[in-house]
């Protein structure tokens, strides 16, 4: 009987051993000591979006004199997680905690992206504020341009319940309408990079840290983890600024009253609008509208139209450019100028289907070299997500060379070319079929073949779209 119970204590404990492991909860850490790897067990490498960036040494407030290893990237690239090689890592609740700057914070700036590139909904820094679009914003703006920040962003599962936090302090709460905050169906994370539709919607910057967990981090330990981010390292503390202390409230109190949208302070005029196919006069149903300041170029609204209508509040006695943009139909933008007290201003645009007449992308190469150049290889990066998107496009890559040398192995290189690009989107997940490659050689010149400033202008690649026919 002694033996019996010994053996069952002995499978019991196996058992609670084997519960503890496969229940153990993940934390994975990156902090660009060692590239792009963590240096949690089993955590996939972070994957480069857009332009490769740099490492750098930079000292990092939060740690005094201390100088610390960041990742410095370039407008409009970032960084991506797989949660498929993280082993589902973010398939249920998780917290993402980052700590980053951005150079740049007028308007929209991308943080983190859930439906790769393929939903305009997503965390940014609106202003300098917390922003979730399109439903959620919180009302001060904490984050500085070229500062660091400490953000942290969690969505609870089974209530659907997201929380914001800058520096330990929650800023943000709403439900996730429609799981905008789950991952799509590529099942990845994109930090800092945009969307190809809207342009301008993303900040150079350097980030120090990305850390992410498989549940949802208690407000309390997101207080933690910041002030052991900001615990100076050097002997001599820093002088900060004395500043008022307030009582401390109830969590539910610490909130940032949040607001769907931010409404301007002087009293707002209407400008509505309506979009129909220029051709047959009918309104189209899949349009997205954006407002762009004219001073700036930076877009301070934006909205799907409904049944070809659009509807915005935009501060009188101000310029503005308004652009639609539809699949199968060349963008088009209006300039609007709304006056105080003039009552709703009205505005029509009719579009034209897309005529691709002309390349949507050039690729350049280098003489007598089939391999792609680093601008070659970041154009067919931007190009991938719009080559996924339009799914009523097909894509030919049309080689080509200067004069120099045997014209035959010229029309051989030009091929090469063409097909290195395609293997190179084939590679990116694009469909071989959607993709036809020929050379022709030197034989049809963008330039004159009379001197080298002009020939680097031949030795391309030329990325065509055209209709499916169905």
């Amino acid at each position: 009987m002694v033996s019996v119970r010994r053996g069952l204590l002995i499978c019991l404990l196996l058992c609670g051993c084997f519960l503890i492991k496969t229940n153990a909860q993940k934390v994975y850490t990156y902090d660009f000591s060692d590239g792009l790897k963590s240096y949690s067990d089993s955590a996939p490498e972070l994957h480069i979006l857009g332009t490769e960036g740099k490492y750098i040494e930079e000292v990092l407030p939060e740690l005094g004199k201390q100088k610390r290893t960041v990742y410095q990237f370039e407008a409009n690239s970032g960084l991506q997680f797989n949660n498929q090689e993280g082993f589902n890592l973010m398939s249920g609740s998780y917290t993402v905690e980052i700590y980053f700057r951005l150079d740049e914070l007028e308007s929209w700036k991308r943080v983190l992206d859930f439906k790769n590139r393929k939903s305009d909904n997503g965390c940014y820094i609106y202003e300098g504020r917390l922003n979730f679009f399109n439903f959620a914003t919180g009302e001060k703006a904490p984050v500085k341009p070229k500062e660091y920040v400490h953000y942290v962003f969690s969505r609870d599962a089974e209530t659907h319940l997201i929380k914001m936090y800058v520096d330990g302090e929650s800023k943000v709460e709403f439900i996730d309408p429609g799981d905008e905050a789950v991952l799509g169906q590529e099942q990845v994370l994109n930090f800092f990079q945009d969307d190809l539709v809207a342009k301008n919607e993303a900040s150079p910057g350097a980030v120090a840290l990305i850390r992410l967990y498989d549940r949802v981090m208690t407000p309390i330990f997101v207080q933690q983890s910041f002030k052991r981010l900001a615990r100076t390292i050097s002997e001599k503390p820093r002088v900060s600024q004395p500043r008022e202390v307030p009582p401390p409230k109830p969590e539910g109190n610490m909130l940032e009253r949040v607001v769907v949208k931010a409404m301007p302070a002087v009293e707002p005029v209407e400008v509505s609008g309506k979009v129909f196919n220029g051709r047959t006069l009918d309104r189209l149903a899949d349009v997205d509208v954006l407002v762009r300041r004219s001073t700036s170029d930076s877009i301070i609204a934006r909205s799907k139209a409904i049944d070809g209508s659009y509807r915005f509040q935009l501060r009188p006695l101000e310029t503005y450019r308004i652009t639609a943009l539809s699949p199968g139909f060349e963008a088009k933008s209006i300039v609007v100028t709304p006056q105080a007290g003039g009552g709703e201003t009205k505005t029509l645009m009719n579009l034209r289907e897309e005529n691709f007449d002309k390349p949507i992308s050039t690729l350049p190469f280098s003489q007598s070299d089939s391999s792609l150049t680093s601008e070659a290889r970041s154009a067919l990066d931007t190009l991938t997500n719009f080559i996924r998107e339009r799914t009523d496009l097909k894509f030919r890559l049309l080689g080509h060379t200067d004069n120099v040398g045997d014209f035959d192995k010229n029309i051989s290189l030009s091929q090469q070319r063409a097909v290195i690009a395609r293997d190179y989107l084939i590679g990116k997940g694009i469909d071989v079929d959607r993709v036809e490659t020929k050379g022709y050689g030197p034989t049809r010149p963008l330039a004159s073949n009379n001197s080298e400033v002009s020939r680097r202008q031949n030795r391309r690649v030329e990325v065509w779209a055209e209709p499916v026919k169905r």
